[in-house]
């Protein structure tokens, strides 16, 4: 089955549909809510979320193609971090363990050297990265789902890009892809 026929019999109802959604999104989704946030049992937390809130809407959405419902379902798996960190006021205390990879570089073994300086950004600025980088929201989204300013968006932005340079740089990771 599709992912459009999938998506068309989940608005119906269809439980079996609905889990095969599941099953062909939840590896793409659990590294989205993993680039926001390491703590594994945290991410279920987010996917259970996510998928409630994806199965609530799935009748309002129309499918154009896969890589937009795949966008559809990536943006809602990042706002429910977001929602994950502010509930629980872990701004700066989330744990910086984890075990995932990016999923969108050449090689396994640059995705896992871009992970783990990902988890080494502060949360702050890991999540405005994550939100303009990966998912290409514009400074004024971010600053409004995160409400900071404009600029402290672009700043957090600024600091997580020059770190990341730098340990690219650092560790040679340039010639590595």
């Amino acid at each position: 089955m599709t992912l459009h026929q999938t998506i068309e019999r989940s608005k119906k109802g269809d439980k079996l549909a609905q889990r095969m959604l599941f099953e062909l999104t939840c590896g793409f989704l659990k590294g989205v809510a993993l680039r926001y946030i390491a703590d594994e049992s945290a991410v279920d937390d987010i996917l259970q979320e996510t998928y409630i809130r994806i199965f609530k809407n799935v009748e309002k959405f129309n499918y154009v193609n896969d890589a937009a419902t795949m966008g559809w379902m990536r943006q809602i798996t990042a706002m429910e971090s977001i929602r994950y960190i502010k509930k629980h006021k872990r701004w700066h205390e989330l744990a910086s363990e984890g075990t995932s990879s990016l999923g969108s570089q050449p090689t396994k073994a640059f995705e896992d050297e871009m992970y783990k300086m990902l988890k080494q950004l502060p949360i702050k600025q890991r999540i405005v990265f994550n939100m303009s980088a990966m998912e290409g929201y514009s400074h004024k989204e971010i600053a409004a789902h995160l409400e900071i300013a404009e600029s402290s968006s672009r700043s957090l932005l600024t600091r997580a890009r020059f770190y990341l340079q730098n340990q690219l740089k650092k560790n040679d990771s340039y010639e590595k892809v």
